[in-house]
C-alpha cells in the first residue's frame, strides 16, 4: 500500500498529539490543529443501522494541513468503538472515496466522546483536496440493570432423586422467568439464582412426606433454602396435591416443594420464593407467576412483584402478617363449566375447596367415570379427581373412593390420590352422613395390618423406582407408606366433624396399636375435628385458606 493509500482501522488508536513544530504547511490554518465541526444529519444524510453499529460517510470539504475534525453524533458515547477511513475525493467526480493521487495524509487519534467523535488528521499536499471520512460506530449492547444474584441452598430428602445438574436447571429457569420481558404486562426483573454448594440431604428428623404441622415445622427449620420432599400434604392444614408451600414473609429463603414436570419446576420454586418475598396470590392475570395454579405460560410479574423479587425475602416472619392473613386464596376465579377441565389443572397449594365445592352430583358422575373406568389414562390428575369428588360431597362417590384406595394400582400419582381419597372420605361423611366412610377411615387409621396391606403395592413400586434412580436414593419402606395412609385416614376422621369421628380421633392419640405417627397426628386432628363440629365445614375451609401461610 503506497503512503497516500493508508487506511487506519484501529478503533482504539490513542496516539499522542504530534509536535506542532512538525506541522505541515497549510494555507488554511493559522495555528496548530485547526478545528472543523459538523453535525450528523444537517446535510440530510442519515447513518445506516447495521446490528449494534452505524455506518456514515461525511464530506469534510476541501482542505489541507492539520485538523481536528469534530463530528457531533448523538449515537456516539464514550464507550463506543469508532472505526474511521480517511480518503481523498476526486474533484468533480463521485464521492466514492477512492485512494488516488499523490497526497499523503496521517491519522493521529480517534477520540469518542459523549455525543460525538474527534479525529486528528494531517493532509500533506500543496493545495486543498476533497476529504471524505467513513465512520463505523459500534456501540456496546444496552446492558440491563445489574443482576441481583440470589444464592440458594438446595436440599432433598433421601427418598427423592435430585441431581446438582437438575437443581441448576431449575434455578436457571427461575431466573429466566423473572428476567425475560415476555409480554406487555410483564416487567423484566434482573434476578438470577445460583446454587449454594452441593445438593444436601435433609436431616433424619424430617420425613419424606409432610403430613402434619410438626412435620412442616421440622422441614422449615432445617436451614434455609429450597427443600424437596416426596409429598406435601400439609400447608396450613391437611391438604391434597400440594406441590409447594412457603411462609409469606421470611428472614431467608424457605421453600418446600416436590418434584414436578421438568418445565414447570422453576415456576413452582419462584412462586414459593415470591411468598418468601412477601407476595400473595394474584388472580387478575392467568399468566401471573403468583397465580394459584401452574402452567407453562405463567411468567408475568407486575411492577410491585418485580420490586419484591428485587428486594428479596422480607426481614419479617409469618407471625407478623396482618391479622387478615395472606391474600393467598382464589378470590375472583370462576371455575370452568366442565369439571373435567377443572381437575386438569395443577394447583400449587392443593385443590381449592371454594371452587371444587361449586360442582354438583352431575359433575361427580363425570369424574367417577374417569376414576372407575379410565384411571390409568387420567393418572396425572387422579389427586384432583378424588379431591373434587370429596368436596362435592355426594354419597355416590363413597364406595368408588374406598375401592380406589383398596385397588392394586401403584405409582406416585396413584399413591397421592389414595391418601387424598382418605382425606376426602371425611368430607363425604360430613356431607352425606356415610357410615361406610367413617368405618373405613377408622379401620385404616387404627389397624396397622390393614394399612400395610393397602400400602403394599406402593412399597414394591417405590423399591423399583429407587433402584432405577441409582445410588443415593432410599425407597420408603412398607411401614413408612402404611403410616402415611393411616395419618391421612386420621385427618379424614377429623374432617368428618361428627361426634363419632371426634371420639375416634381422640382415642387414636393414645392407641398403642396405631402407628406412632398416628398418635402425634391425632393431637392435631382433634383440634380440626372440634373446629369442624363447632363452626362447620365451610367456615373451617375459609379459615384454612385465609391463614394458609401462617407457618
Amino acid at each position: 500500500m503506497s503512503p497516500n493509500d493508508r487506511l487506519d482501522r484501529d478503533a482504539a488508536l490513542t496516539l499522542s498529539r504530534p509536535d506542532p513544530a512538525e506541522r505541515a504547511d497549510s494555507s488554511d490554518t493559522k495555528g496548530p490543529w485547526a478545528i472543523a465541526e459538523a453535525t450528523v444529519g444537517e446535510d440530510g444524510l442519515q447513518p445506516a443501522l447495521q446490528g449494534n453499529g452505524f455506518t456514515y460517510r461525511h464530506d469534510w470539504g476541501a482542505r489541507r494541513g492539520e485538523w481536528i475534525l469534530r463530528l457531533n453524533w448523538a449515537a456516539i458515547q464514550p464507550g463506543s468503538q469508532v472505526f474511521v477511513s480517511v480518503s481523498e475525493g476526486v474533484p468533480g467526480g463521485p464521492n466514492a472515496g477512492k485512494f488516488i493521487g499523490a497526497a499523503r495524509y496521517s491519522l493521529y487519534n480517534v477520540a469518542p466522546r459523549a455525543n460525538g467523535v474527534d479525529i486528528w488528521v494531517n493532509i500533506e499536499w500543496s493545495s486543498d483536496i476533497l476529504l471524505y471520512v467513513d465512520y463505523l460506530i459500534v456501540n456496546p449492547p444496552v446492558a440491563p440493570p445489574g443482576l441481583r444474584t440470589v444464592s440458594v441452598a438446595v436440599h432433598r430428602h433421601s427418598s427423592v432423586a435430585l441431581s446438582e445438574a437438575e437443581a441448576d436447571r431449575i434455578l436457571a429457569d427461575m431466573g429466566a422467568i423473572l428476567q425475560n420481558d415476555d409480554t406487555g404486562p410483564d416487567v423484566a426483573t434482573p434476578v438470577r439464582f445460583v446454587r449454594n454448594g452441593a445438593v444436601r440431604l435433609l436431616p433424619a428428623n424430617v420425613p419424606g412426606t409432610i403430613q402434619t404441622a410438626a412435620d412442616l415445622t421440622a422441614l422449615l427449620n432445617a436451614g434455609s433454602g429450597v427443600k424437596i420432599v416426596q409429598a406435601i400434604r400439609w400447608c396450613g392444614g391437611p391438604g391434597d396435591s400440594i406441590i409447594g408451600c412457603a411462609p409469606v414473609g421470611s428472614t431467608a429463603i424457605n421453600v418446600a416443594a416436590v418434584r414436578f414436570t421438568a418445565n414447570q419446576e422453576g415456576l413452582i420454586w419462584v412462586h414459593e420464593y415470591g411468598h418468601n418475598c412477601g407476595l400473595g396470590h394474584r388472580t387478575d392475570d392467568l399468566r401471573a407467576v403468583m397465580y394459584p395454579s401452574v402452567g407453562t405460560d405463567h411468567n408475568v410479574v407486575n411492577a410491585a412483584e418485580s420490586a419484591a423479587y428485587l428486594a428479596g425475602p422480607l426481614a419479617v416472619t409469618g407471625e407478623v402478617m396482618p391479622a387478615s392473613g395472606c391474600s393467598c386464596g382464589v378470590g375472583g376465579i370462576q371455575p370452568p363449566s366442565d369439571v373435567r377441565d377443572f381437575v386438569s389443572q395443577h394447583w400449587v397449594e392443593g385443590v381449592p375447596y371454594e371452587l371444587a365445592s361449586q360442582y354438583t352430583e352431575k359433575d361427580a358422575r363425570l369424574l367417577l367415570d374417569w376414576l372407575v373406568n379410565e384411571p390409568e389414562k387420567h393418572e396425572e390428575f387422579l389427586v384432583q379427581v378424588v379431591a373434587t369428588l370429596g368436596y362435592i360431597g355426594s354419597a355416590i362417590a363413597v364406595q368408588p373412593l374406598i375401592d380406589f384406595v383398596k385397588g392394586p394400582l401403584a405409582g406416585r400419582a396413584v399413591f397421592n390420590g389414595k391418601n387424598t381419597a382418605l382425606l376426602r372420605l371425611g368430607d363425604l361423611a360430613n356431607q352425606s352422613g356415610s357410615q361406610a366412610a367413617l368405618d373405613f377411615l377408622a379401620q385404616v387409621a387404627g389397624d396397622r395390618d390393614v394399612a400395610r396391606a393397602l400400602a403394599a403395592p406402593q412399597a414394591s413400586s417405590e423399591a423399583a423406582m429407587a433402584a432405577n434412580a441409582g445410588q443415593g436414593v432410599v425407597a420408603p419402606g412398607l411401614d413408612t407408606l402404611a403410616a402415611e395412609l393411616a395419618v391421612s385416614a386420621t385427618f379424614g376422621l377429623a374432617l368428618a366433624g361428627t361426634a363419632q369421628s371426634q371420639q375416634a380421633v381422640d382415642a387414636l392419640t393414645a392407641d398403642l396399636d396405631a402407628f406412632a405417627t398416628v398418635n402425634v397426628a391425632a393431637l392435631e386432628a382433634a383440634q380440626i375435628a372440634t373446629t369442624v363440629r363447632d363452626l362447620g365445614r365451610q367456615e373451617y375451609y375459609r379459615m384454612k385458606a385465609e391463614h394458609r401461610h401462617h407457618l
